[in-house]
């Protein structure tokens, strides 16, 4: 990100609020040996760089610490161009953008190029992360696959200096902006990962950073899937990232995470399912009847939870009679000599033929949780819960979702 190789490590808690997070973002200065864990190119100074009047020296390294609030609320006071709609906006107008041939990897809300809420962070220190909507996910491109992300931010402050080792290029565009691009590669413990990313500056104050890599599945593939100029159009041609376009009526907002819908705190754990399995159960929850509730957007959008407990999950939002909640469905299957009884868990249990459980939960904070859990012979699960203020599913029926045929995953 703008001179130098970012690494995000996140710690993550359960709060009330959201997330907290423990960024360590490291911009770093060349090696001189390969000794190092980390190892960038080394940097050539002094340096001509195409379209920069003046180069300055290279910046030393640092390892800067960031703590973040990850809110799940698209609602921040302190950035009024950003909501919910508009992140929808900008997640459909950057798949538009993406060249063809391209597929997202199948993944969990966050890692599917879905642009999640600004983090929150103390105002009073400002950090690289102040201010960043991102979108990042896995690519697939033939026989290339790798990583991509795109933060977008809006900035009045002056477009910063050329400098050596941070850019191979700066373009200027027709209409005002600017482009800085770079092509580079680091090596992290001796296994090389390709780079290629570009930073626009437009006229409206928007500031996007598109960045690329060949890094996949803890592995490496042929090549980086996108050519500089491809993020380049991608950064500067794409009239929906920027802070300043309109957002369309009616766009809705990006699904919502079900981050912690798959985490268990027993030793449950669901076995990892793939995108077959997830088509036919969407398929099957596509048809469930809901007499009485209005949907923010339909069911069947079972993706993987991106928690580590394996399994699939989706949320929406449901209005009924009562009022409006949350509606998590999650569907897995036991990992072997899992314990289905954890000891957070509780709540009666009962037995239905064919050797399938029943198990209700209620349980109240700031908002009323209220759960079905329907287990079966094969060790095939499946929960529904509604959430809110005002819950808008009875037990009944949650209890008939999560019966529903042909959701066991076995």
């Amino acid at each position: 990100m703008g001179g130098g190789w970012t690494v995000g490590l996140i710690c993550v808690a359960i709060v009330a609020a959201g997330v907290l997070g423990a960024w360590f973002v490291h911009k770093s200065e060349p090696e001189p040996s390969s000794g190092y864990a980390y190892v960038e190119p080394p940097v050539s100074y002094p340096v001509a760089i195409p379209g920069c009047a003046t180069v300055e020296p290279p910046r030393k390294g640092g390892l800067t610490g960031v703590v973040t609030l990850r809110s799940f609320s698209y609602d921040n006071p302190a950035y009024p161009w950003f909501s919910g709609a508009k992140a929808g906006a900008m997640t459909q107008a950057l798949r538009d953008a993406l060249p063809g041939g391209v597929e997202i990897g199948f993944a969990s809300v966050e890692q599917s190029l879905v642009f999640q809420p600004i983090p929150k962070t103390d105002p009073g220190k400002p950090t690289p992360l102040d201010g960043l909507t991102t979108a990042e996910g896995t690519v697939i491109r033939g026989d290339r696959s790798g990583s991509l992300r795109v933060t977008v931010r809006q900035s009045s402050d002056p477009v910063p200096p050329c400098v050596a080792g941070a850019l191979d290029e700066r373009r200027h565009l027709a209409d005002g902006g600017l482009a800085d691009t770079r092509d580079s590669w680091y090596e992290f413990h001796k296994v090389r990962t390709r780079t290629r990313s570009v930073r626009a500056y437009l006229p409206d104050g928007t500031v996007v950073d598109v960045d690329a890599n060949d890094a996949v599945d803890r592995g490496h593939s042929s090549a980086v899937p996108f050519t500089i100029d491809e993020l380049v159009t991608m950064a500067t041609a794409t009239p929906g990232l920027r802070v300043t376009t309109p957002v369309p009526p009616m766009t809705p907002e990006p699904p919502e995470s079900c981050l912690f819908a798959t985490l268990e705190f027993g030793k449950k754990k669901s076995k990892n399912h793939d995108q077959d399995t997830a088509a036919r159960l969407n398929a099957v929850l596509a048809q469930v009847p809901l007499d009485g509730l209005t949907l923010d957007r339909s069911l069947g959008s079972l993706r993987p939870g991106g928690s580590g407990g394996g399994g699939l999950c989706e949320v929406v939002r449901a209005t009924g009679a009562q009022g409006r909640s949350r509606l998590a469905i999650t569907v897995g299957t036991n990992e072997p000599g899992a314990d289905d009884d954890s000891e957070w868990q509780h709540g009666p249990t009962r037995q239905l033929p064919g050797g399938v459980s029943v198990r209700e939960k209620e349980s109240t904070t700031t908002e009323t949780e209220r759960e079905v859990t329907v287990t079966h012979a094969s060790g095939s699960w499946i929960r529904i819960s509604s959430t809110g203020e005002a819950v808008a599913l009875s037990f009944a029926q949650l209890e008939a979702i999560a019966l529903t045929p042909g959701l066991e995953v076995a």
